[in-house]
C-alpha cells in the first residue's frame, strides 16, 4: 500500500461509525484516508463501526486511495478483533493510537504475520515523547510516526493543545527528529482551525519546516491546503533543475563542490533537490 514514493502529504480522519462520511470520503482529495474506531466512535458503536469499516476497506470506490484504520488502543478490549478484522482484508494499514514503547510496537506488528502493510503510530503522551526515539527505531522504512499534540497537551495538564508553543513544540519537533533518524515517515499534528485557511496554512508550513512529510486532517476543507503547502512549487522545481544541470557540469569536470547563485552546492544539496522532484512528480502522476 505505501512505500517511499507514496504521497502521504494529507491524512483525512473520517468517522468509521457513520457511513454517510464512509461514502463521502471516497471523493476527497487526501492523500490517505483514516477510518477512525477509536476516538471518533463511542463504546457503544464500535463492533458496528468495524463492520462498517471492513466492508469500506474492500469497496471498490476506495479502489485507488491508500486507506489506513486507526484501531482502538493496545489496552482496550476491542483491540485484538479490530486489527485481526482489519489485517484479514488485507487492504488497510494500521494505525495504532497512544504508542508508548518499542514493546508497543512489537506487540501491534505480532498479528501481522507475513503481511506486507505498514504500520503509523501516534505519539501523544509524555511517555511517547520520551520514547519517540525507541519507537521509531522499532518500525521500518514503509512506517510512519504521527505527532497527536491534543491527547499529549492534556497528559500535561496543559490549558490549551497549541502545537506551535511551548512544551507542545517542543514535542511536536522531537517527533519528526526521530522518525527521520530512523527512516520512518514523520506526519504532523492535526490543525484544529477547520475553515480559517491562513491558520491551517499557517500550521502546515510550521509543519513542513520542522521536517514532516505531510499532516494529520480532521476536515475535508484542510485538505487542498495541506496538499498546496506539502507539494513543490514549480519556482522550486525549476531551481531544481537547474541545479541539478550545474551538477551534471560539475562532476563532468571533475568538481565535488561547486557555486550556483553565489551560493555552495554539494552532495547534500543535490539529494535535497532529488527529494523535491520525486515529491513532485508523486503529486502530479
Amino acid at each position: 500500500m505505501k512505500n517511499s514514493l507514496d504521497l502521504c502529504r494529507s491524512v483525512l480522519f473520517v468517522p468509521g461509525s457513520v457511513q454517510k462520511r464512509i461514502d463521502k470520503a471516497a471523493s476527497i482529495a487526501a492523500d490517505a484516508i483514516v477510518f477512525d474506531l477509536e476516538d471518533a466512535v463511542a463504546p457503544a458503536e464500535k463492533e458496528r463501526a468495524r463492520e462498517l469499516v471492513v466492508a469500506a476497506l474492500s469497496s471498490s470506490a476506495f479502489a485507488s486511495k491508500q486507506l489506513i484504520v486507526r484501531v482502538n488502543g493496545l489496552s482496550t478490549p476491542w483491540f485484538v478483533e479490530d486489527i485481526e478484522a482489519v489485517l484479514a482484508t488485507g487492504r488497510g494499514a494500521i494505525m495504532l493510537p497512544k504508542c508508548e514503547s518499542a514493546g508497543d510496537v512489537k506487540e501491534a506488528k505480532s498479528f501481522f504475520k507475513n503481511t506486507a502493510l505498514p504500520l503509523f503510530v501516534i505519539i501523544e503522551t509524555a511517555k511517547g515523547v520520551l520514547a519517540a526515539s525507541d519507537i521509531s527505531k522499532a518500525l521500518t522504512t514503509t512506517d510512519s510516526v504521527c505527532f497527536g499534540h491534543v491527547d499529549f497537551a492534556a497528559d500535561m495538564a496543559l490549558n490549551e493543545a497549541n502545537a506551535n508553543t511551548g512544551i507542545i513544540y517542543h514535542a511536536r519537533c522531537q517527533v519528526a527528529l526521530a522518525a527521520r533518524a530512523f527512516g520512518a515517515t514523520p506526519v504532523d499534528n492535526v490543525c484544529l482551525d477547520v475553515k480559517d485557511d491562513e491558520a491551517i496554512r499557517n500550521d502546515t508550513l510550521n509543519g513542513l519546516n520542522l521536517g514532516y512529510a505531510g499532516k494529520l486532517c480532521i476536515h475535508p476543507h484542510q485538505v487542498a491546503i495541506v496538499n498546496d503547502v506539502y507539494t513543490p512549487t514549480e519556482q522550486q522545481v525549476e531551481k531544481a533543475n537547474a541545479i541539478l544541470a550545474a551538477w551534471d557540469d560539475a562532476q563532468r569536470q571533475g568538481q565535488g563542490v561547486f557555486t550556483f547563485q553565489n551560493k555552495m552546492i554539494d552532495l547534500p544539496v543535490i539529494r535535497a533537490q532529488q527529494s523535491i522532484l520525486m515529491r513532485y512528480q508523486a503529486a502530479h502522476n
